[in-house]
């Protein structure tokens, strides 16, 4: 029982230690800047939703994906 203590105690001052490494690099990433989605592949509004919080639901995220498998069942068939 004490090990066990003993060693819950060395890792919380390990992840202690590293928050303090991260911290001043987090505080610096949120400066209130709009969030930058590089290639967003025709999906303009995904910086912004992700910057207030709106992640898509899952339907959307169905409905994104079965438009996207149209795309290439068309591109594919005027290669074909």
């Amino acid at each position: 029982m004490i090990m066990l203590v003993v060693v819950m105690a060395i890792v919380l001052l390990l992840v202690a230690k590293q928050w303090k490494a991260v911290a001043p690099t987090v505080m610096q990433l949120d400066d209130g800047t709009p969030m930058v989605v590089p290639e967003t592949h025709g999906e303009d509004g995904a910086g912004q939703a992700l910057q207030r919080g709106e992640l898509p639901g899952l339907n959307q995220m169905r409905q994104a994906t079965d438009e996207h498998a149209q795309q290439v069942q068309e591109t594919m068939a005027e290669v074909d």
